[in-house]
């Protein structure tokens, strides 16, 4: 494998995904939610993102890689979602649209 090509930086929230969830518990990782009902982070994830929304914490992310010079891109990958916990496709406690 070349070491210039990298999978690079993945998220894991286990406590917000069933993938994330199964990565977990199968590398002994600890399940903690970071992002509040509010939709910013908190803590133990938050750190100095502490109270950011999330889409702006990712966008801060990017950002502080960038300015250190460890940012080689940023690429859009499809996902499946499913429902929110309410069942519903707008959710009105986190107002994200979702879909099945």
């Amino acid at each position: 494998r070349c070491p210039l090509v990298s999978p690079g930086a993945v998220k894991v929230t286990p406590a917000h995904s069933p993938q994330d969830l199964a990565l977990a518990k199968a590398h002994g990782l600890p399940l903690l939610s970071v992002i509040g009902d509010d939709g910013t982070l908190c803590p133990p994830g938050g750190g100095w993102l502490q109270g950011v929304p999330r889409f702006q914490a990712r966008d801060q992310v990017v950002a502080a890689l960038a300015q250190q010079g460890l940012l080689r891109g940023v690429h859009d990958h499809a996902m499946t979602l499913p429902l929110c916990r309410c069942q519903c496709p707008q959710c009105p406690q986190c107002v994200t649209s979702v879909s099945p």
